[in-house]
């Protein structure tokens, strides 16, 4: 391999592994978005519920809790 090659080899490598690292960050980041959820009939299903802190998730599960209550 000549030395040219092995430059440039090492450079995608390194704009490759940055673009996935970048992905990775935006993907998985936790959003802090306060702006309402259009997914409100989703919250049942949600993994993140107990940690949600949009108005509808909050709302859901103060439901939830009341309806507990309610048949306990």
């Amino acid at each position: 391999m000549k030395r040219r090659q092995f430059l440039i080899s090492i450079g995608r490598g390194t704009i490759l592994t940055s673009l996935a690292a970048v992905s990775g960050i935006l993907v998985f980041r936790d959003s802090k978005n306060t702006d309402k959820c259009t997914f409100d009939f989703i919250c049942k299903d949600c993994r993140k519920i107990k940690s949600c802190g949009q108005p509808e998730a909050i709302i859901f599960k103060r439901n939830k809790e009341r309806k507990s209550v309610s048949n306990g």
